[in-house]
């Protein structure tokens, strides 16, 4: 009896304890915790690091490279065109980082049966992609990311294979893409166009815009291999631009992809010391006399005065005996949140239409003027600065029948976003930069960047042969675009 006695008292104990360790599971759980990764968790991260990496070199390279602003150094440096072999490892390294982040959030959203996440991520690697090719020439694309399946050493695809990829991916995307349902697990909103599952007389408003981006990038996309494959791009761009229903592109500024930075976390400004943005450098006397020709209105918002003048130092300049003139700097008020960091401004849409009009290309009724002056007023107008009426009497400021004219102005649409200003000048000669005295013989503006040495110790055969194919690995070797 007593033997019974105790192993009743053990089995109730025990059962006791298996509720306890129930309700302690339920009493500890964390209800904010996802059970399951989902793809709309890993879009914010994507495209705040992106655009926070895009800002930075944009900051860092772009500007000094093409005369919007230069360092105090007195030899050397981006603007003297004196580059480290390691100038684009961390373009490599960032963006090959992400391009991990957007294939694990395409394969989600294909998991979770979802076409416009799916959409969403081909959109964003497509981005990245070209910006990758654009930058070094051949790169891994149809290998990449597949660390997972043991493939470590991906192949390089050309650059012509992967254009023509990316033209068919934008297809793809923009077919996926539902504007009848928004964006689920998403529900306080996704920070390029704050797309979240709601709709409004049955429609996503951030899914819309969201296709919009896909397409303009196609014709970006498209309008760089003008030089090689001419027949492509046209009719790519004429394809798109007759069908604005079926290929809907930005068309005004409030649908531009412009990343917006509220400075409080997790979106915090790229640049931690806004004080930083100024410190030794000024402005260069191309960006500025430019804008002083036109009385433009972003002078104000992109530059500081010195004695009430915008002034600017030669790119370039021979430091001896002394530094020629103390210059306008850059507002410091461009780093300081809240911010939008520039992906695609609606701007390049008008500046893309203006060119095809140009070579003569159908662009659904518009002119080379008309695109060319909407281009200027949405490219002033984005930063805040109000057209003045009299703008376009200026003849410098006016449409002068010249692709040197679309290209210079296009240059300052393009104005702080990531490398784009640096691949116009490879793809089109505009605008022509001046060579100051100071740079030395030989050294010219980089075509590319070098591969990274750690992709040579890593992957190389593949290397060897992406090298052979460009006809060397320097600053200089062609792109397949500009050929």
């Amino acid at each position: 009896m007593k033997t019974i006695k105790i192993l009743s008292i053990f089995f109730v104990l025990f059962g006791l304890t298996l509720v306890s360790c129930d309700n302690f599971t339920e009493l500890n759980t964390d209800p904010n915790r996802m059970d399951k990764v989902t793809p709309g968790a890993l879009l914010n991260p994507i495209l705040y690091a992106l655009s926070d990496y895009n800002w930075n070199r944009s900051n860092g390279f772009t500007m000094e490279l093409m005369q919007v602003s230069l360092p105090t150094n007195s030899s050397g440096g981006v603007s003297r065109y004196n580059f480290n072999d390691n100038a684009g490892n961390g373009t490599w390294d960032t963006y090959y980082k992400w391009l991990n982040n957007i294939k694990e959030m395409e394969n989600l959203a294909i998991t979770f049966n979802d076409p416009n996440y799916q959409a969403v991520a081909i959109t964003l690697r497509s981005w990245v992609i070209q910006l990758l090719a654009d930058s070094f020439g051949d790169v891994p694309m149809s290998e990449a990311g597949r660390g997972a399946e043991g493939l470590l050493q991906p192949k390089f695809d050309t650059q012509e294979q992967i254009y023509t990829q990316l033209l068919a991916d934008l297809e793809q995307a923009n077919t996926l893409f539902n504007t009848a349902a928004g964006l689920r697990y998403n529900t306080e909103g996704e920070f390029l166009f704050g797309t979240n599952n709601a709709l409004v007389s049955g429609q996503s408003a951030g899914i819309t815009k969201w296709k919009m981006f896909c397409n303009s990038l196609h014709l970006r996309v498209a309008l760089r291999m003008v030089n090689i494959n001419n027949s492509k791009a046209k009719a790519e761009i004429e394809n798109i631009l007759a069908n604005p229903t079926v290929y809907p592109v930005f068309t005004k500024n409030d649908e531009s992809a412009l990343l917006p930075i509220s400075g409080v976390f997790p979106q915090e400004a790229p640049m931690t010391r806004p004080q930083d943005f100024t410190s030794y450098r000024g402005v260069a006397n191309f960006f500025i006399d430019n804008l002083n020709t036109w009385n433009d209105p972003r002078r104000d918002i992109f530059c500081t005065k010195v004695n009430s003048v915008f002034i600017g130092w030669p790119s370039g300049y021979n430091v001896a005996p002394t530094v020629p003139v103390t210059p306008s700097n850059m507002n410091q008020n461009l780093a300081k949140a809240p911010l939008k960091v520039v992906i695609f401004p609606y701007a390049e849409i008008e500046f893309i239409r203006a060119e095809a009009a140009f070579y003569g290309w159908n662009t659904a009724g518009k002119t080379a003027n008309d695109s060319y002056t909407a281009g200027v007023k949405a490219a002033i107008e984005q930063w805040g600065a109000v057209v003045p009426s009299n703008y376009f009497i200026n003849t410098a400021a006016a449409y002068n029948n010249t692709h040197e004219r679309i290209m210079l102005q296009k240059y300052y649409a393009l104005f702080f976003c990531d490398y784009q200003q640096w691949f116009e000048l490879m793809r089109t000669g505009y605008p022509v930069l001046p060579l100051g005295d100071g740079v030395p013989a030989g050294n010219k503006m980089p075509n590319r960047f070098k591969y990274p040495e750690t992709v040579q110790r890593t992957n190389l055969k593949n290397y060897q042969e992406a090298v052979a194919r460009l006809g060397g690995d320097t600053f200089s070797n062609k792109l397949w675009w500009q050929k």
